[in-house]
């Protein structure tokens, strides 16, 4: 064997261990690539899963939101009416307290008719007695 058949000789063995080596990177790269594959579908199958959660739960808050702005409408409407009736309490103690006068008035006065109709007839009575023996003694 000549210098140059060995030297071929090793060429052609590291072209071969190469065009193996190549080979099997392929392999490896191709299963790589098919796991990356799945892996990718699997990512976006949960992406796309969890993005329908998200959207549901996004709209569970807007629904959310749109109650509570609701019970705020609500609560200020509320607050406004008991305002309201606060007002119109107001005015009824008002009023009762001017009927309240008005009756203390009523029965001061009615008192008062009283006693100066008890004394009136007591004098008149006084008085029809008076004249009455007064003028049956001079007859």
């Amino acid at each position: 064997m000549t210098p140059n058949e060995i030297f071929f000789g090793l060429i052609t063995a590291a072209i071969i261990a190469l065009v193996i080596v190549l080979i099997w990177l392929s392999v490896r790269l191709g299963e790589a690539i098919r796991a990356i594959r799945a892996f990718l579908e699997t990512a976006e199958h949960s992406m796309q899963e969890s993005l329908e959660e998200v959207n549901q739960n996004l709209r569970t808050l807007r629904t959310l939101t749109g109650n509570i702005n609701t019970v705020a409408d609500d609560i200020a409407s509320f607050s406004g009416s008991i305002r309201e009736i606060g007002g119109e309490v107001k005015q009824v103690t008002v009023s009762v307290k001017e009927i309240g006068e008005i009756i203390q008035g009523l029965g001061t006065e009615t008192l008062a008719s009283v006693y100066g109709l008890r004394a009136g007839l007591r004098t008149g009575f006084e008085v029809f007695l008076k004249n009455l023996f007064h003028k049956g003694a001079t007859r």
